[in-house]
Formats: C-alpha cells, sequence, structure tokens
C-alpha cells in the first residue's frame, strides 16, 4: 500500500501546532513555577498574588481572591468572607519566595471573643466584643488546628468591647477586667472599652467601629497597652466624648 506523501500545508500546519503545544507548555511550567514561589519568574504583581492565593489555599485548604499589594505585603481574603482582609508577608530568599500570613487570627476570632465575652459580661453586665488580628504575618506552623489559647497568649490582636454599663467605677472596673486578661494568659497588644449609646448598641456591627471612634460618637472610652518588658498592661488612659447627650456620668 502506497503511503501518502504529507503536503506542504499540513506540514506547515503541524509545525504551527508543535509551537503552540511548546508555548503553552512553557506557559503552564512558568506558572507552576510562580505558584512554587520561583523569584527568577516572578516578574509581575499578579504573579505575587496568584502565588500568594496558591499558597493560602494550599495551607487552608479554602479558596482566597487577592485585592491588592502594598508594602511587601499580598492583602487577600477567603471567597466565603470578603470582609476579611488577610495579610500575606513576602519574602524572598536564596532565590525562593516565601510567604507568612495572619489567618489563624480569624480563623480563631470567634472563638477567642466568645471566651472574652464570658470574662467581660461579669463586669460590664451585656456587651459586645470584638477582636481585630495584627497585620503581619503569624508563627508559618500554624493553621486552622491551632490552639485558640496559643494564638490568644502571643498578643497579635486588639480586644474592642462596647458596652452600655454604667460608667461609674469605670476605671476600677477596667482594672479588674486588665487583672482577668493577665490571669488567664490573654495578652492583646491593646485593650479598649467603650460606652456607647444604647440606639448604638442595638445595631452595632463591626465595620461600624472605625466609625464611632473617628467620629467620636462615644461617652467614655478608657483603653490600655501590653507592656512585653513588664509582662502587664500599662499606660491606662481614658477619654471622654459626648457629655451633653445625658449619660450618667460619675
Amino acid at each position: 500500500m502506497k503511503k501518502r506523501r504529507i503536503s506542504q500545508n499540513e506540514e506547515a500546519i503541524r509545525g504551527i501546532l508543535i509551537i503552540i503545544v511548546f508555548i503553552v507548555g512553557l506557559v503552564f511550567l512558568r506558572d507552576m513555577l510562580v505558584k512554587r514561589g520561583v523569584s527568577i519568574f516572578m516578574l509581575t504583581r499578579k504573579d505575587y498574588m496568584n502565588a500568594a492565593e496558591y499558597y493560602m489555599q494550599q495551607k487552608y485548604g479554602e479558596k482566597f481572591e487577592s485585592e491588592y499589594i502594598y508594602d511587601g505585603s499580598v492583602y487577600v481574603h477567603p471567597k466565603s468572607n470578603p470582609y476579611r482582609h488577610v495579610v500575606v508577608d513576602v519574602e524572598n530568599k536564596d532565590g525562593m519566595t516565601y510567604f507568612h500570613d495572619n489567618y489563624v487570627g480569624y480563623l480563631k476570632k470567634a472563638e477567642l471573643e466568645k471566651y472574652i465575652y464570658e470574662l467581660a459580661k461579669p463586669i460590664y453586665g451585656e456587651c459586645k466584643v470584638f477582636i481585630e488580628p495584627h497585620g503581619f504575618g503569624l508563627d508559618d506552623n500554624w493553621n486552622k488546628d491551632t490552639d485558640m489559647k496559643m494564638y490568644a497568649e502571643k498578643g497579635n490582636y486588639t480586644t474592642e468591647i462596647m458596652t452600655i454599663d454604667d460608667a461609674s467605677n469605670i476605671e476600677k472596673k477596667f482594672k479588674i477586667l486588665l487583672d482577668k486578661f493577665e490571669d488567664e494568659k490573654l495578652l492583646s497588644n491593646a485593650i479598649l472599652v467603650t460606652y456607647i449609646a444604647e440606639n448604638d448598641f442595638k445595631n452595632l456591627r463591626e465595620q461600624y467601629i472605625d466609625y464611632i471612634h473617628n467620629s467620636e460618637k462615644f461617652f467614655y472610652r478608657i483603653d490600655a497597652v501590653y507592656d512585653n518588658v513588664e509582662k502587664r498592661f500599662t499606660d491606662i488612659d481614658i477619654r471622654l466624648k459626648m457629655k451633653s447627650r445625658g449619660y450618667p456620668f460619675p
């Protein structure tokens, strides 16, 4: 049987297909090397964002979307919760790119808030507790199974307590709260207790906290910071606003 001779057009098409397959293969290989953090292939901001997304997905088993890059860090959020602005720090070393994130702070947030609420309620009555994880990478060995108390003892967060409690004995109550934090080894970098109006308290959501502070829409705010040298809470500060609204001041 006589073999059919390949025409020049067919040879050209075959050559083009080989080139296309080769280019697609290179693109795929480069994409994989970028996701693995090989620095020489990290050419654009998008490369770093894609690599950070891949790193987070592999580490936590859920999908993330990158938002932007600022000051050497990629900001991402889990697709399940766009309000969680997770920081992924970038480190280039020995030809590789490494990532360090603070997502564990968000994973332990609800559990820690509930734990602190149980400590604060006997002091302030009904209150609302919010934890704000700090924007820098945590221990690389931490993951979704990390114990909440282990995270809480490292002090990589700010504690915000909102209350409608009577402001009498404001400093005495606050010192009782600080003692409880120290006893429980809850080494929050800062603790704020803010006294607000009942209507504001009923409608309070976490995304409104900055507005309350920035617009000074509160009666009292008392805060302290944790001193890692002295191993205790220091610099207690009381701030007074909105006296004209008739709040029961001591």
